[in-house]
């Protein structure tokens, strides 16, 4: 196999319709930040389903689809992708 085509190969499946991709470890990265207001506009537009109000707060589910529909229809803008930033002491 040449270099490179094993990714290749899992790029081509991410974006082949066909084909369901999981991807778990990346939903993790998706938080609300203080400013979420629990409007749940994200857990509504979500197009798997897979976000839950909790207490409400969003929580993003598995699979997620990377769409970022959730960070895009939010009001406030709370929705980040990425490291949670440290509490504050």
């Amino acid at each position: 196999m040449a270099a490179g085509s094993e990714e290749m190969g899992v790029i081509k499946d991410f974006f082949n319709p066909k084909k369901k991709i999981e991807i778990k470890a990346m939903a993790d990265n998706f938080y609300a930040t203080d400013d979420c207001d629990g409007c749940g506009e994200c857990y509504r537009r979500c197009p798997t389903g897979h976000i839950k109000m909790i207490d409400g707060r969003p929580d993003w589910g598995k699979p997620c689809l990377m769409c970022a529909q959730c960070g895009t229809v939010c009001p406030k803008g709370a929705i980040r992708f990425g490291r949670r930033p440290a509490p504050e002491s």
